[in-house]
């Protein structure tokens, strides 16, 4: 929180102003939070406490610390604070300057993990560890008509609240050359202070926070770049508040089989450094779990060993119309039993896993220049490609490697590497594997009638059970859907709304899905060489696809010298399979 601060004795370097001040749930900072004179401070936890300059960000200050803050008295307003600063440092004159001006505010710093904020804002604790002078603007709550009353004096105006005028604005431009002695970096310079208009109570509902440069990263976002950061010629280790922020992130998230509050150590084996790369790794797969269309759709499993072999039900035993038991004969095994004997049939799905694998690249000056401002924009980047690709290889799976037939390569020999010859998919089985299973919709829009044929091309027990069949649908089909009368949209669904990922409503109380993994084909399903203008809607029975993941998403940043770059690769080695060769059926050759 940050407040304006004012020179108490300009020749000795004291300065003092409002830490904090009290807040309530109808006053609150931007961030939605609020102090009370309830919050645990940890006044008492120290006499002194350091006093830096913009929480140590400043790239030419650094972490120095210009000053030490020896008074914390909290009164009816909030916390009081006092500082005497070294003025034998080389910046602390500029600063000292900048305070005179009253562009400078107080800003309290604590230690993430120690933090914590109630969920309606209200901050329940914060231990004080450090105190800075920021440009950031000052905090309007009652301290901005004491804090600058000398600048307004001095342009001749009262120090009641008011817009400021153009006259005190050209005095604060003028401040720009000596803000630049304290290298305040462009995205980091002051906004204009502009009171507000109306009464003092009016200035009571806003204030201001800054933290970190990390704040608007998120848990999985410091994870990544920590594993960019790490692999750099140059690293010996994140800086303790980057160590902070990411115990803390990873705490709050509630993200497991990590040390988080052991994280400053970072760079200390046994100390958080080698939980990093494999909690970004696992948490990359749980996203990709919850966010994907078609991969949770279906059971999944480890497998122990490849290939695995998973036992099924097979054929059912027989069951026989007996007369009653009267002969002491009866009651002996053998032939003289009433009741007949049968089997309890057995089968087996083979899973074989293959490996998938992506390579993002980025340059050296990234990592060194431009690190955080990119750091979310890689990491969904990665993440999705992982992700896209999964769902992508369920879907539309075909391992026919000949010059004509792949449903996704029809008229030409697929690529040796394209991910779709992992393993056969949704689409083939419906249209090459089982042809009884497909449904040519003529080049017309789809039906309620259509998509009863379609679903009725599974076998009864597994077309009875609506609640066990998914529909996945392209987005031109999906937009067809819309101007069917009988199609359940999500907000007509009522207590049907289970609202899976992607799901956009419901066909005869089956869940449609639509995925952008589902291409356009040609008039035969397959994506050819010709005009791919065609949907289609593949009916699954999710129970009988079976998922086996033998490595779960891993991930590794490597530097490769010779290009001056860096290499984020991933890999998962998973194999799919169905129960039998009727567990999908397919409606083609839809007009879109």
């Amino acid at each position: 929180m940050q407040h304006a601060v004012k020179t108490i004795n300009a020749a000795e370097g004291r300065v003092g102003g409002y830490l904090i001040v009290w807040g309530n749930p109808a006053q609150r900072d931007l961030q939605g939070e609020y102090f009370t004179p309830d919050t645990a401070l940890g006044l008492d936890w120290f006499d002194r406490r350091p006093v830096l300059y913009h929480h140590g960000l400043d790239g030419e200050v650094g972490p120095a610390v210009i000053g030490v803050m020896d008074t914390l008295k909290a009164d009816a307003v909030g916390v009081w604070a006092e500082a005497q600063l070294d003025l034998r440092q080389r910046y602390v004159r500029a600063v000292q300057k900048l305070v005179d001006r009253g562009l400078l505010g107080w800003s309290s710093g604590s230690l993430p993990h120690l933090v914590e904020v109630a969920g309606d804002g209200h901050i329940r604790r914060w231990p004080i560890i450090e105190g800075s002078l920021t440009p950031t603007p000052a905090e309007p709550r009652r301290t901005d008509a004491r804090t600058i009353k000398s600048a307004y004096e001095a342009a001749g105006l009262s120090s009641e609240f008011r817009v400021l005028s153009s006259e005190l604005k050209d005095k604060e431009d003028n401040m720009q050359d000596e803000i630049e002695m304290v290298n305040i970096h462009e995205d980091e310079r002051p906004m204009r202070k502009r009171l507000p208009v109306a009464s003092a109570s009016d200035a009571l509902k806003a204030s201001i926070s800054v933290g970190s440069p990390f704040d608007r990263l998120d848990a999985l976002d410091l994870l990544h770049g920590y594993v960019m950061l790490r692999s750099a010629r140059s690293f010996h280790g994140v800086s303790e508040q980057y160590a902070n922020a990411l115990a803390f992130k990873v705490n709050r998230a509630g993200l497991s089989a990590i040390k988080a509050n052991e994280l400053t150590h970072s760079t200390q084996t046994g100390f958080g450094d080698e939980w990093v790369p494999d909690m970004w790794s696992a948490q990359i797969w749980q996203k990709a779990r919850l966010e994907n269309v078609i991969l949770p759709l279906f059971k999944s499993l480890e497998m122990p060993s490849n290939p695995f072999e998973i036992p099924i039900e097979g054929t059912d035993p027989s069951v026989y119309y007996v007369p009653e038991t009267t002969d002491e004969n009866h009651l002996a095994l053998g032939s003289g039993n009433p009741i007949p004997d049968s089997k309890i049939g057995s089968g087996k799905v083979q899973l074989t896993a293959k490996k998938l694998a992506l390579r993002v690249g980025f340059s050296a000056e990234l990592v060194e220049d431009a690190i955080l401002p990119v750091l979310n924009i890689y990491r969904e980047q990665a993440m999705r490609a992982i992700a896209d690709s999964m769902d992508y290889v369920l879907l539309n799976g075909d391992t026919e490697t000949g010059a004509t037939g792949n449903i996704n390569s029809d008229a030409a020999a697929p690529a040796a590497t394209a991910r779709y010859l992992a393993f056969d998919g949704l689409r083939k089985l419906a249209l090459v594997t089982n042809t009884a299973n497909k449904v040519d919709a003529g080049n017309a829009a789809p039906d309620l009638a259509k998509l009863r044929t379609t679903r009725f091309k599974l076998p009864a027990r597994y077309s009875a059970r609506p609640s066990d069949l998914a529909w996945i649908v392209d987005g031109g089909t999906y937009a067809k859907f819309l101007a069917m009368s009988e199609f359940l949209t999500m907000e007509k669904a009522g207590p049907l709304a289970t609202a899976q990922t992607g799901q956009i409503g419901f066909v005869d109380g089956a869940p449609v899905l639509v995925s952008a993994e589902m291409a356009l084909t040609e008039a035969d399903g397959k994506v050819g060489s010709g005009t791919n203008d065609r949907g289609t809607a593949l009916c699954v029975y999710r129970p009988g696809w079976f998922v086996g993941y033998r490595r779960r998403i891993a991930v590794s940043v490597d530097y490769l010298p010779y290009t001056d770059s860096y290499q984020l690769t991933a890999t998962v080695r998973l194999a799919f399979a169905p129960f039998d060769t009727s567990v999908a059926s397919v409606l083609f050759n839809i007009a879109v």
